[in-house]
């Protein structure tokens, strides 16, 4: 059996990483992530996508606890694809907890650290897309609902491309009603 055989050569890093993916494949073998070549929706494959990636996360949980750096690897990648899902404030509330845990374990400038802080920050940032100029839809910073939710406080026009820098003197703010 591959377990035995990685065992006796004392690799533990090759050790888990093979464990790892026994725990892939027997996620495919129950069924809970596509085998390629076969049609499945959007929605199954992103649900199948979550259950995988739960797998995933879980097993490294469970073997190598949370202050492992492949943790909080594999729950800062899950965190992308509940929000990929729109299962934003469970994306919220798992790098929250992995940002105290990596800065406890591995200090505020560890690079772990720096990339879930960037990951939740960019979580937190809520886009509208707004048609102001009748046709051209541009997107929006929502910085917050007033009067019981029917007006948003928008900012912006903001680049499309997420990696484009702001001119934020140049954004403008002001309210919008909502739907």
């Amino acid at each position: 059996e591959a377990r035995d055989v990685i065992k006796t050569l004392g690799d533990r890093q090759l050790q888990w990483m093979i464990e790892g993916r026994i725990a892939f494949v027997e996620a495919r073998i129950s069924g809970t992530t596509p085998v390629r070549g076969t049609t499945t929706s959007s929605k199954e494959n992103v649900s199948n996508d979550m259950d995988v990636t739960r797998t995933s996360y879980n097993f490294f949980l469970r073997n190598r606890g949370e202050n492992d750096v492949q943790t909080i690897h594999v729950g800062v990648h899950l965190a992308s694809v509940l929000s990929g899902a729109y299962h934003t404030i469970e994306a919220l509330r798992l790098l929250e907890k992995w940002l105290i845990i990596s800065r406890r374990v591995h200090g505020p400038s560890h690079q772990l650290t720096r990339k879930v802080e960037l990951s939740l920050k960019q979580l937190q940032v809520r886009y509208v897309c707004i048609d102001i100029d009748f046709g051209s839809e541009m997107p929006y910073q929502a910085l917050r609902y007033e009067n019981d939710g029917k007006r948003c406080v928008i900012q912006g026009p903001v680049p499309s491309n997420v990696h484009e820098p702001r001119n934020v003197d140049d954004e403008k703010t002001f309210p919008v009603p909502t739907a």
